[in-house]
């Protein structure tokens, strides 16, 4: 019996003693699991990412487009915009002196005042006009010159991190008179929300927004009023994590593509907020707006982006593994050239000088 006892109270103290373990074990791991409470705002963590694929689930941005023209680029430049990047905007209308239905051109100042030294009139008196009968239709609004290519998948793709209902002004951020704004040539973008408070605030005051003038300085007016509304200015060089390339081009990219100072004008890299790069590194690879554009300019960006491929030699085509010809595939599809009238050089009939 004694024996039998001694085994009995061993074998309590073991259950016990596995049973404290495992009880233990099993608060350790909830304590630590409490613990690793994941961050807010944590860029490489599990909530990000699916709040990155719910913002890249959600519909495209509705982005108004107003491009600037006047009646005699109407068939040349506002045109170009028309066929090429301006079918991509949400919705896309001319402001300019006189109207012209068959693009959407609509007359926003007097019929003699749609040239250069209006600029700012004209932008002024669009945007009044956009507020007037499309602002609760869409969520941001492009101002545009006519001579502008707008790549608006990159631009969609860099609103989506942003609510049209927060006051928010886009572009390539410059700098005079120690007063900041957007370069108005490489485009600029309201929010919904900025848009109102340009519309209800700065539109009828002197006192925080330049009125109608002639040589306004168009994209530093705008910069005057935004800031005197209390819109935030997001400079496109940072509104990419991770991408600190200039996104909004004030020249043509060809003036980029050089490694020559003198390809750069002196004013824009006194201006420029950011450092002006050239060559390949010169500009984002998600870059938005490039601006002298002519329409053989438009044409060239609008073929190059959208139409032209470049087959990745990994991967198999559509149509499956090419095979090569046969000879006689070849005689076939490829006949050998009438070659009669080069079979005696000295005979033929028509050659050049210097042969």
């Amino acid at each position: 019996m004694t024996a039998k006892m001694k085994l009995r109270s061993q074998l309590h103290l073991l259950t016990g003693f596995m049973a404290g373990f495992v009880l233990a074990f099993v608060l350790l791991l909830y304590v630590y699991d409490v613990s690793r409470v994941t961050p807010c705002w944590s860029s490489t963590s599990t909530m990000s990412t699916a709040t990155t694929a719910r913002i890249e689930d959600d519909p495209p941005p509705r982005v108004l487009c107003m491009v600037l023209t006047c009646p005699e680029n109407v068939q040349s430049l506002a045109s170009s915009v028309y066929e090429t990047w301006g079918k991509r905007c949400s919705r896309l209308i001319f402001a300019s002196s006189e109207d012209y239905k068959p693009l959407g051109v609509v007359g926003v100042v007097e019929p003699a005042g749609g040239g250069y030294e209006d600029l700012w009139n004209k932008t002024r008196e669009g945007f009044r006009h956009v507020w007037e009968n499309y602002a609760g239709d869409y969520d941001w609004f492009l101002k545009a010159d006519d001579d502008t290519y707008v790549v608006m998948e990159n631009l969609q793709h860099l609103l989506r991190g942003f609510d049209p209902d927060t006051p928010v002004f886009f572009g390539y951020k410059m700098s005079r008179y120690n007063v900041s704004y957007m370069s108005g040539g490489a485009s600029y973008i309201l929010s919904r929300e900025a848009l109102h408070r340009f519309a209800t605030q700065a539109y009828e005051s002197e006192v925080i927004c330049p009125q109608p003038k002639k040589m306004g300085i168009e994209d530093f007016y705008m910069g005057i009023c935004m800031q005197n509304v209390g819109v935030h200015f997001v400079d496109s060089t940072q509104a990419l994590d991770g991408d600190t390339k200039p996104k909004f081009m004030p020249l043509d990219l060809e003036n980029y593509m050089s490694d020559a100072n003198y390809t750069i004008p002196e004013w824009l890299r006194l201006m420029s907020l950011s450092r002006v790069e050239t060559g390949l590194a010169c500009c984002s690879n998600y870059s938005v707006a490039f601006h002298y554009a002519s329409r053989e300019r438009m044409l060239l960006y609008e073929f190059l982006i959208y139409h032209l491929k470049v087959l990745d030699p990994n991967q198999i085509s559509e149509r499956g593994h090419r095979s090569r010809l046969t000879l006689s595939d070849l005689k076939r599809r490829f006949p050998l050239e009438d070659n009669s009238n080069i079979k005696d050089l000295l005979q033929m009939s028509e050659k050049p000088d210097n042969f």
